[in-house]
């Protein structure tokens, strides 16, 4: 399905418990002054990055106000679970995963990346863990040279990465990704689906990438759709693209012109 104008109260609750997606009320109040900005951000929030919270580090698309929470409750994160994030960059939600309980590795090449990258390293990994009390691991390389066990995950999930990877590179990423959840392990995602590109236009890409295959990513490794409207994935037969234009205003619009596809997947139960 495609993320909703009207975001639940549970996400609002989530959102203030986490300071998601722009940090906490007490940092968002600082980038509101219009004097001693640069001396907040500096002194305090540098000596004491706790008090602006995980998610204030990168930028982030209004749209993570449902994208972080949703992605959160679809994980069903338990104690010992291990999670794979793909591109976590320094996204604030791995944090709150590896607080919950969650063993946590993200892997990201960094500004090495094909697509879109961020600056990541296993410093800025190592301060974040210690200001926010968590063991996030960090592959700072490429999924197929990270060197990850097959069939160790549980979960494996992106939030709005994917569609910055270059497209001839998401298959064999994909069935890597299938290859190290264990059966019946799932891969829980956000895609952003861009309305200024085919099929809404005529254009094919723009400067955060393309709107990819849906269809492809799930059915290509073999995992089930569990999770999804597939007149609202991309790349399905029932996609509906004059339904979509049709009701915008039903649909959560961030600060760039892109709508959120949501998507459960899971690795048969029978899958090795």
């Amino acid at each position: 399905m495609i993320a909703p104008t009207r975001i639940p109260e549970s996400y609002r609750e989530w959102n203030r418990r986490h300071g998601a997606p722009f940090g906490s009320r007490c940092y968002r109040a600082a980038q509101s002054l219009p004097r001693g900005r640069r001396f907040l951000e500096e002194r305090l929030f540098r000596a004491a990055p706790s008090l602006a919270g995980p998610f204030a580090v990168q930028p982030n698309n209004a749209t993570r106000a449902y994208e972080y929470p949703w992605t959160f409750e679809a994980l069903g994160v338990e104690p010992g679970m291990r999670i794979l994030e793909i591109g976590g960059g320094l996204s604030g939600l791995q944090f709150v995963l590896s607080r919950a309980g969650a063993e946590v590795v993200n892997v990201d090449p960094g500004m090495e990346a094909h697509g879109r990258g961020w600056p990541v390293d296993d410093a800025s990994i190592t301060r974040m863990n210690r200001a926010f009390g968590a063991k996030v691991h960090l592959k700072n390389t490429f999924l197929q040279n990270a060197g990850l066990e097959p069939g160790s995950f549980d979960r494996a999930v992106s939030v709005s990465t994917i569609e910055h990877i270059p497209a001839g590179e998401l298959p064999g990423m994909m069935g890597l990704v299938a290859d190290l959840l264990k059966p019946g392990g799932r891969f829980v995602a956000t895609v952003d689906l861009f309305i200024n590109l085919k099929p809404f236009t005529h254009r094919t890409e723009n400067e955060f990438g393309g709107n990819i295959s849906v269809a492809d990513l799930i059915e290509g490794p073999g995992l089930d759709l569990v999770h999804g409207d597939k007149r609202e994935l991309y790349g399905y037969p029932e996609f509906d693209a004059e339904r979509i234009q049709s009701r915008l205003e039903e649909y959560l619009l961030g600060t760039y012109p892109a709508l959120i596809q949501t998507v459960i997947a899971q690795k048969p139960n029978g899958a090795g």
